[in-house]
């Protein structure tokens, strides 16, 4: 059954097309790393000022999914149908709804930041004023990161998943000379990494621009504004921004529950959380390739092409989560050890990793679900399913504290049992439901094989 399974074209397909999306993953996760490994240098304060303000650019991120998860499918979708000037229609109108969300969020963030950093609950002024004013300045290159991870999810719902992979690869060269140069020969600290993210998504925004209008499918002449399309869009999108936002609002409760524990506790799980992208980002490039490939065999009504992704995306769900869960587990010292090189960081966050490595398989397993349901176009069922479960984590986390008896560690099992269950829950509501569907509109008339094959 496996060995079909390796040499089955669906699981080449997804493959290939996930692995530019992969290697930009992990440039992008390189591109933290290097954030935080140069900001780790001045300090567990200033990787706390970084990570407070990093909830904020992650409720941006959450926003913007609002434009472009629904621009990604409905690209896919139409390209499964072959209507190029609806594809072209879709591009534009999100495009330009997209910028005007960009600059108003900024707008929200520049007035209210000081506020915001107030909320993490660091309850130190020196890191909470670095934070507002790292926020203020970092805040800028939301205009540009907006559009480039509108255009990224566009490319891959097309099936061009080399070209963000070489635009991010420049971006993160330059990223990578800008930091250090910045942070310490200008002496500019945190702002320094603010002022180098912002040049860098500002060059891939216009590498972007350029690619677009050099393939004739995607280039936007003759197409107007949709209000119609536009609908069509966000309707796609309103629940994962839902699920992001709600997601962030979860994250800085979490963030408040640990600031018990002090900056360093805030600090480690920072660290934690980009050590831990390392399987993540993998998924998540599988997760892509998955909803694109997806997408199109549903926009032609290949309901058994789709059946057959999603298969092939849980086999590879299976072999990278095993791989993350077995690094992390054994080697969280020397993993942790890179970043922070205090005692106390390494030891916490050595447990951080150990815990959370035991709910990397099924972290995977949520994405390939979450791929399969996104090309699918059911993107409200992973959102429901998500924020539920997930906000399991703060009644689990305050019962865990009072069971273990104020041990961090009560905090880490809370997170990583509501992945485990994520996982189980999502991969088990797709089988259900698509066979529901299947039978429903009597593609596979009940050919056997079609779930075993």
């Amino acid at each position: 059954m496996f060995k079909k399974k390796l040499t089955d074209s669906n699981l080449n397909q997804l493959v290939r097309l996930a692995l530019p999306v992969i290697a930009t993953s992990f440039l992008s996760m390189s591109y933290n790393f290097i954030n935080i490994f140069f900001v780790g240098k001045l300090g567990s304060d200033a990787v706390a000022a970084v990570g407070s303000a990093g909830f904020f650019m992650h409720l941006s991120w959450g926003i913007s999914t609002l434009l472009t998860v629904g621009a990604g499918i409905k690209v896919s979708h139409s390209i499964g149908e072959k209507d190029l000037s609806l594809t072209r229609s879709y591009i534009r109108s999100g495009m330009q709804a997209l910028i005007i969300v960009a600059l108003i969020y900024y707008l929200l963030l520049a007035f209210s930041r000081n506020f915001l950093i107030r909320i993490v609950g660091i309850n130190n002024p020196e890191i909470e004023q670095s934070a507002s004013s790292y926020l203020l300045l970092v805040g800028l290159s939301i205009l540009f990161s907006f559009q480039n991870l509108f255009f990224t999810s566009i490319f891959i719902g097309y099936g061009d998943s080399r070209s963000p992979f070489v635009v991010n690869t420049i971006t993160f060269i330059l990223n990578i000379i800008l930091d250090p140069l910045l942070i310490f020969v200008a002496e500019l600290g945190i702002n320094g990494a603010a002022i180098a993210t912002i040049l860098s998504q500002s060059l891939a925004t216009v590498l972007f621009y350029k690619k677009l209008y050099q393939i004739e499918e995607l280039r936007l002449n003759g197409v107007t504004f949709k209000l119609t399309l536009l609908k069509n869009i966000a309707k796609m999108g309103i629940s994962p921004t839902i699920q992001r936002v709600s997601f962030t609002v979860i994250a800085i409760i979490m963030a408040r529950i640990i600031s018990n524990w002090g900056a360093t506790a805030i600090a480690v799980q920072k660290v934690g959380i980009q050590i831990e992208a390392i399987s993540y980002m993998t998924a998540g490039g599988f997760m892509s390739a998955l909803s694109s490939i997806s997408g199109k065999a549903y926009g032609a009504k290949d309901y058994k092409k789709q059946w057959k992704t999603f298969r092939s995306g849980i086999f590879l769900a299976f072999v990278t989560g095993l791989i993350a869960s077995i690094i992390l587990v054994i080697f969280p010292k020397a993993l942790f050890s890179i970043f922070l090189d205090d005692k106390e960081s390494i030891s916490m966050g050595s447990e951080y990793l150990r815990i959370i490595g035991f709910s990397q398989l099924f972290m995977c397993m949520e994405l390939m679900a979450t791929g399969a349901f996104f090309g699918w176009g059911r993107t409200n069922i992973h959102a429901i399913t998500g924020i539920s479960v997930t906000g399991l984590r703060i009644p689990m986390a305050m019962a865990f504290i009072h069971f273990w008896k104020y041990s961090l560690s009560s905090v880490w099992w809370s997170i990583s049992i509501s992945s485990i269950a994520k996982g189980i829950l999502l991969v088990l509501l797709y089988i259900i439901l698509f066979r529901l569907f299947a039978k429903k509109h009597n593609q596979l008339r009940y050919e056997k094989g079609m779930f075993r094959s």
